[in-house]
């Protein structure tokens, strides 16, 4: 069946991210919320965080979609994916995830 998108859904891998920045999987966990929160997204719970090997993982489950974080601290290097309701713009969360990150991430 063919039809309009549900969802839309990006990820971004970045690199050349300050090790501190990624370190520390709480403050990740706020920059989740904190993205969440621009794109107007309702929680449906707290942000799940888990280690990984080489970093950790972070996981924000929303009503209207998620955003995850990959961090890979030693190398530098984050994998963004966020997906949400078609007529939202995820341009808005990933502003809030550059400034977090302290990078600049390519515009959608």
């Amino acid at each position: 069946m063919q039809g309009k998108a549900t969802f839309v859904h990006r990820y971004i891998e970045v690199t050349g991210i300050a090790t501190a920045r990624l370190a520390d999987p709480d403050q990740l966990a706020v920059a989740v919320v904190a993205a969440a929160g621009a794109l107007g997204f309702s929680a449906a719970g707290a942000p799940v965080t888990r280690p990984v090997q080489g970093g950790s993982s972070v996981a924000h489950l929303c009503r209207e979609g998620h955003i995850v974080l990959r961090a890979l601290p030693d190398e530098g290097r984050c994998l963004i994916d966020m997906i949400a309701l078609a007529h939202m713009s995820l341009q808005r969360g990933l502003d809030v995830l550059s400034r977090r990150l302290g990078v600049t991430l390519p515009a959608l």
